[in-house]
């Protein structure tokens, strides 16, 4: 358990949250009262709005994540959709992420846990009974459920061999159809059905190691990076003096609570728009009026991230190659699932503001994301192809992220091996290289795109 998570108990525990959480709903109209949605739609968003400007005064710095979160524990209450989402949040050491995660904690439909394994979806212990086993297993637990873990650090850190079947393992749960194992102590079990659920993570960083697996198995997981902010001495000395971090995110949890809690109000239909399905709101999804152009740009992000994150196996060609490196064919994914699932984000973000149809408004998160799965290296080149205008020298790698040449030229390598750049050797002898976004890419270093970065 995180320091922060020991100081967050000892000055709320779980009753005193509840408690708390159920008084200040109580201050609000009885929510029993029938509203049109109309209204519902108006209360909601008055509440977002409320929350958005409270931790804008607060602690900005958490309101990009807690929309992110937000996004995507509202994925559960669309109706008809069925394909789980993982969303992990990256960021430093004691840094917000937790904090994000523990927001959601007391409230309604949520799974917590501080860790676990992922062989604990389904338990094979030898002795015990299937109805005992049954109670034990987290898979059913976490259906219908937002799925919270606050330290994934310890998990992406496993050697090879057990890190790939744990990826291998979560891959086949965020299919949604269940999960069934095999061990010799208890032969064949599990859950062969349809098991929805959400996911909020949080971890410090993804090794490069787990995005080579992730991409072999099926990149199904998805992350939000976090900025690191560069607080100067003043700041933090101001910081110290007022020691006010925690009752400022109490305030905010009171807030999400009622933001939350008027979402829950949402009136059912008699046409069936609006349902009550496993104790969650389900509303149904307004095809028809989604804007074009964003579903057009949430398809360019998605065929951007399958280069992104496509598994590039490499040779070291030291002294017979000017980039020291050698490429097999890379494996880019399809971009169908990704199109879903970025859609789903984009469509969880909409109806956290009470609408049932994707604008251009929900583009921000969806480009954060993508800009965020990739690893590290990949992104700062991308981000730094933006800044350029889709061309970059050896020389401004060098300068600009702090790599030496050798593995500047890599990097370009492999940029140019996933099909996203197009490289240029030097004439002369001085191993310049120069690499240029491709022509299927260049959208991206438009201002169209400029003004949908969040």
């Amino acid at each position: 358990m995180s320091d922060i998570d020991i100081e967050w108990n000892k000055l709320f525990p779980k009753q005193e949250l509840v408690q708390e959480t159920k008084e200040e709903v109580q201050q609000e109209p009885n929510p029993e009262i029938e509203i049109s949605f109309e209204d519902w739609t108006k209360q909601l968003l008055e509440e977002y709005k409320n929350l958005y400007e409270l931790v804008n005064e607060s602690i900005p710095e958490l309101w990009t994540p807690l929309e992110f979160a937000i996004s995507i524990q509202k994925i559960l209450n669309i109706k008809n959709c069925t394909l789980p989402f993982a969303g992990i949040l990256l960021a430093a050491p004691s840094s917000l992420k937790s904090v994000i995660v523990q927001l959601f904690r007391y409230s309604t439909n949520v799974y917590y846990t501080d860790s676990f394994s992922p062989k604990s979806f389904v338990s094979h212990y030898a002795g015990i009974k299937e109805k005992e086993l049954q109670k034990i297993d987290m898979l059913p637990s976490i259906k219908n459920k937002f799925f919270l873990t606050s330290d994934l650090s310890p998990m992406f850190t496993k050697n090879e061999d057990e890190l790939n079947e744990i990826i291998g393992l979560i891959t086949r749960v965020l299919d949604g159809q269940g999960l069934v194992t095999n061990t010799g102590s208890c032969g064949q079990r599990g859950y062969n059905e349809e098991i929805m659920f959400t996911w909020l993570g949080a971890a410090v960083d993804i090794p490069y190691k787990v995005h080579r697996l992730m991409g072999s198995l099926g990149p199904k997981l998805y992350f939000f990076r976090l900025p690191k902010l560069q607080k100067k001495e003043e700041y933090l000395l101001k910081a110290m003096d007022k020691d006010d971090f925690l009752p400022k995110v109490k305030t905010i949890r009171l807030a999400l609570m009622k933001y939350l809690e008027m979402f829950e109000r949402c009136p059912i239909s008699e046409d069936e728009t609006v349902i009550k399905e496993n104790n969650l709101i389900k509303i149904q999804w307004d095809n028809e009026k989604d804007d074009d152009y964003t579903k057009r740009v949430i398809i360019r992000i998605a065929l951007l991230l399958g280069h992104l994150r496509a598994v590039v196996p490499t040779r070291e060609t030291y002294g017979t190659q000017g980039m020291d490196y050698s490429y097999e064919t890379a494996k880019i994914e399809e971009p169908e699932r990704a199109i879903t699932q970025l859609r789903n984000l984009a469509r969880g973000h909409a109806l956290s503001q009470g609408r049932t149809w994707i604008t251009i408004q929900d583009l921000p998160v969806v480009i954060k994301t993508v800009l965020s799965t990739a690893s590290i290296d990949r992104v700062n080149i991308f981000d730094l192809l933006i800044a350029h205008k889709g061309t970059l020298t050896t020389k401004i790698i060098t300068t600009s992220l702090n790599k030496s040449p050798p593995t500047a030229r890599r990097i370009m390598a492999e940029l140019k091996a996933v099909q996203l750049v197009d490289l240029e050797e030097s004439e002369t002898e001085t191993q310049e290289k120069t690499i240029t976004l491709k022509e299927d890419f260049e959208w991206f270093i438009s201002e169209q795109f400029k003004k949908r970065l969040p």
